[in-house]
């Protein structure tokens, strides 16, 4: 009898679980149809011709298009971008936005270690915050030394360009 039971257990979880995986991916496909769904708008906001076709004046209009992605994207190299062009490089854009946020997170957090793991550093209170790989020092310590110290540690950690030292020596 218990083993029916366990049966009829792992048979229900199992029958859950594919019905989960099914609406994840039915969220995964909405989430899909929605994003194109909204560049196709943008597009359409964009297309002042009217011709199902954006230029480079058109496309221009939309900030996030640099030239030479828009060439990039033109696939048929005919001076514009369709439809189908213009949310593939959407698409590209925002996945690319998404990496720069977690690349400059991971930064942030090896800095963060990186400066508590450092003796004379680690009972300040260091604020950092980076943004396109540029680190943010700031907060105060106690002499030039440290100030110094803190920006040596934290422009050698792998992705930092570059370090902007705003930290404020007591007096």
């Amino acid at each position: 009898m218990q083993f029916l039971n366990l049966k009829k257990s792992a048979i229900t979880l199992a029958l859950l679980t594919v019905g989960y995986s099914f609406n994840a991916s039915a969220f995964d496909t909405d989430e899909v149809q929605k994003n194109q769904t909204a560049y196709a708008e943008e597009f359409k906001s964009l297309d002042t011709s009217g011709d199902e076709k954006l230029n480079w004046k058109e496309a221009s209009k939309d900030t996030a298009i640099k030239h030479k992605a828009f060439k990039s994207a033109d696939k048929d190299a005919d001076g514009t971008l369709d439809v189908a062009e213009y949310g593939e490089l959407k698409t590209q854009i925002s996945q690319k936005k998404v990496g720069q946020v977690v690349s400059d997170s991971v930064i942030t957090t090896k800095a963060k270690a990186t400066l508590l793991k450092e003796e004379s550093l680690k009972s300040l209170k260091i604020s950092v915050e980076t943004h396109k790989g540029e680190v943010i020092l700031s907060g105060f310590v106690n002499d030039e030394s440290m100030k110094a110290k803190a920006a040596e540690v934290v422009k050698n950690i792998e992705g930092v360009k570059s370090v902007v030292n705003s930290l404020v020596v007591k007096s």
